[in-house]
């Protein structure tokens, strides 16, 4: 992907997809225009999911899942490098193998999925990102944003930690309406997670466009560290 100028970044339109590996799960994806939120949504079927990229018709997608493997076993190399590049930070990524794929999820629903998009070309306009090197690249800088309800983890502390990635983000982008954390229970935090980990992905793909980024075998990109891009909505 080509870094292209701040005028361009803000006429382009970016499709974030917070994927859920199994197909019975829902996935967030949120369309942004430049910095803009447009909207986001939550769907459930790969059938949705077609439906709402053939409506929107992006013209770049992010997506947080792996949407290519090859290997058997193991670690993709991918996820070694950028693990190696982060680990400053002890950044933690699951193995994703087709073993694994096909034992827990019954095969790799990302790929399956894109295949069926012909619009859109793995490295020239569809990316894998991950969320947390974005937050870690634009956000907090220095460290891992625990926003994800882990063992140990209480309600309170990941509402605070997810009122922290809703700051950050309200401040980078325009358009977002603020989701109520604070009066949401356990299911209705989850919702609020993958959305906002939607919003990052579109956001990925903008700073990625205007800023410039990393490329790992130029399948997943990560944003170069820089101040935010933050710009008033006449800008926009």
């Amino acid at each position: 992907m080509q870094e292209i100028s701040i005028e361009k970044c803000n006429e382009t339109s970016y499709l974030g997809i917070d994927l859920a590996w199994g197909r019975k799960n829902f996935s967030a994806l949120t369309l942004m225009q430049g910095n803009r939120v447009i909207q986001t949504v939550y769907l459930q079927s790969d059938e949705e999911i077609l439906d709402y990229i053939h409506t929107v018709k992006p013209d770049k997608i992010a997506v947080d899942a792996a949407l290519e493997v090859k290997n058997e076993s193991g670690t993709r190399a991918v996820e070694s490098a950028l693990l190696k590049d982060f680990a400053q930070y002890k950044l933690g990524i699951y193995p994703i193998n087709k073993k694994i794929m096909d034992r827990l999820y019954g095969g790799n629903r990302a790929e399956d999925l894109f295949a069926q998009l012909n619009e859109y070309t793995l490295r020239e306009n569809l990316f894998e990102v991950y969320t947390h090197a974005t937050i870690i690249r634009c956000f907090t800088q220095n460290c891992v944003l625990p926003y994800k309800r882990k063992k140990g983890r209480t309600t309170a502390f990941v509402k605070e930690q997810l009122t922290l990635l809703q700051t950050f983000l309200l401040e980078a982008t325009n358009g977002l309406e603020p989701y109520d954390i604070g009066g949401s229970n356990t299911r209705e935090l989850k919702i609020i997670e993958d959305k906002l980990d939607s919003i990052v992905c579109a956001y990925t793909l903008y700073r990625v466009a205007c800023i410039g980024y990393d490329s790992y075998d130029g399948l997943l990109v990560v944003p170069k560290a820089s101040s935010h891009l933050t710009m008033g909505p006449e800008t926009v």
